[in-house]
């Protein structure tokens, strides 16, 4: 899905380390987090949550790569990469799931094995927040 040279190729948005955001954050294209938000995102598109990345709040996007510290539930229709500089305080429900050796996660993970149904899954989200 994502080869480490192309990660940045598609990025929409950033939000720059030294940032710092309070409340909901909505993007239909792609996203790259080194500062740090204090609220939800809704990404329809992939979400890079960088080394000095740190965010409270809900988290939906297609895919998403964890290489800082989030606190909070992550829904990811597509895969979610815990890098080795990731940690994680939640829950996870994505298609697939990857963790380096030094990532951590602290909740539960529900994986539903392909893309369909964690589009499915994105959908119950939604309805369970409206």
């Amino acid at each position: 899905m994502w080869k480490k040279e192309q990660r940045n190729d598609n990025i929409k948005s950033f939000i720059a380390e030294g940032v710092e955001i309070r409340g909901q954050i909505q993007s239909k294209g792609s996203l790259r987090v080194d500062g740090s938000i204090d609220g939800g995102i809704d990404v329809q598109g992939d979400l890079i949550i960088g080394a000095t990345g740190v965010l409270k709040g809900e988290v939906k996007a297609v895919n998403i790569i964890l290489a800082g510290k989030m606190e909070g539930n992550l829904v990811a229709s597509g895969k979610l990469e815990i890098t080795s500089t990731g940690k994680i305080k939640g829950d996870v429900q994505c298609s697939v799931f990857t963790i380096e050796e030094g990532g951590i996660m602290d909740g539960n993970s529900r994986m539903s094995g392909n893309k369909a149904d964690g589009e499915n899954v994105i959908k119950a989200w939604e309805k369970k927040k409206a």
